[in-house]
């Protein structure tokens, strides 16, 4: 994989590319033989100016290339993706007791919000919670890291992160594969795809560089994803935490753990806003102003929330275990739905 700033550049030229292609609208052959001849010349004259123009032109090819009318046919892959999903939001109907826990328990695990109540939903839209009941990045990102922290006792040499990698991503995909391999969480996944696998090409792993070749690939395989709201909400997201999240986080030196993690917490919110929240308020004029204890509050909860339904499904056939595990899992969504309607009502 590519160090430094080339696939950073790249990732850039694909995407102004992209919209270009929607912008000018050109014959699909022109844009993709002019991409070819510039590759062709990049590799004899080993110029970058010249590999970030086959990358803009390939990714103007790449978006007139698929809108081009052909007949759509269903996905297995997606069917079977889509009858997991429901097995499985059934079977946590055996697990929580009927109400608003059991349809958020679906909601926070699988995506599915068909059956959650309008006011509950209106209250987590309200207090700029919203983004906890759709699948993303976040989701991904806390099993990610539990996942992180069970494997950890595997060892740490070469063997042994290849074993802890191939498992993590085993893990990850199969959660995209029961959730219904939505966008958001495929994309997520691929992220973290190429972050994982990115330690064995350049030695260690690299967060920028793997965001921008995860950006890459999913652009080349679904070229209308960047004008996708959820697109780029998750990835400025990341670039926020990449950028602007050290120096905030750097502006107080905090001297105990509990101030350290609510700083840190802080940090991490107010870095996302200062992008996601322009986006959300140019797409609906809303901003949500109690975005800080919101997030300090809630993603706790939901982060254990997951946790614990996962060990509630996993375990629920274990006498006493596995109901204790559903009732605290039911009890920590109660009391986050309770916050989330506080903070909705200010």
């Amino acid at each position: 994989m590519w160090k430094g700033r080339t696939v950073i550049l790249c990732a850039a030229a694909l995407l102004v590319g992209n919209f270009i292609g929607d912008w000018i609208s050109l014959p699909p052959p022109f844009y993709f033989i002019l991409a070819v001849v510039f590759a062709l010349l990049s590799l004899l004259w080993q110029k970058k100016v010249l590999l970030l123009l086959t990358m803009l032109l390939l990714g103007a090819a790449s978006l007139q290339i698929s809108r081009i009318p052909a007949q759509r046919r269903s996905s297995y892959l997606a069917a079977r993706s889509a009858e997991m999903k429901n097995k499985f939001s059934d079977y946590l109907a055996t697990v929580f007791p009927e109400g608003d826990e059991l349809e958020m328990a679906r909601a926070l695990s699988i995506g599915d919000k068909s059956t959650l109540d309008r006011g509950l939903k209106n209250s987590y839209k309200a207090s700029g919670a919203m983004h906890l009941l759709a699948l993303s990045g976040l989701h991904v990102g806390i099993i990610y890291v539990l996942l992180g922290i069970l494997l950890s006792l595997l060892g740490g040499n070469i063997v042994c992160r290849i074993i802890r990698s191939a498992l993590t991503l085993i893990f990850l995909w199969s959660y995209a594969f029961i959730s219904g391999m939505s966008n958001s969480i495929c994309r997520a996944v691929i992220m973290i795809t190429v972050y994982e696998l990115s330690q064995f090409t350049s030695g260690e792993k690299e967060g920028p560089s793997a965001l921008s070749v995860s950006a890459i690939i999913i652009t080349l395989i679904h070229p209308e994803a960047p004008r996708e709201i959820g697109f780029q909400l998750s990835y400025c997201a990341v670039i926020s935490i990449y950028t602007l999240y050290p120096r905030l986080k750097q502006l107080l030196n905090a001297r105990t753990r509990v101030l350290k993690y609510v700083w840190n917490s802080l940090s991490i919110s107010i870095s996302c806003q200062l992008t996601t929240g322009v986006i959300a308020y140019l797409y609906f004029g809303t901003f949500p102003f109690y975005f800080m204890i919101t997030n300090l509050l809630a993603i706790p909860l939901v982060g254990l929330s997951l946790y614990l339904t996962a060990g509630a499904v996993i375990l629920y056939k274990i006498p006493y275990l596995g109901r204790w595990l559903a009732f605290a899992a039911k009890t920590v969504i109660h009391i986050m739905n309770e916050i989330i309607i506080i903070i909705s009502s200010l």
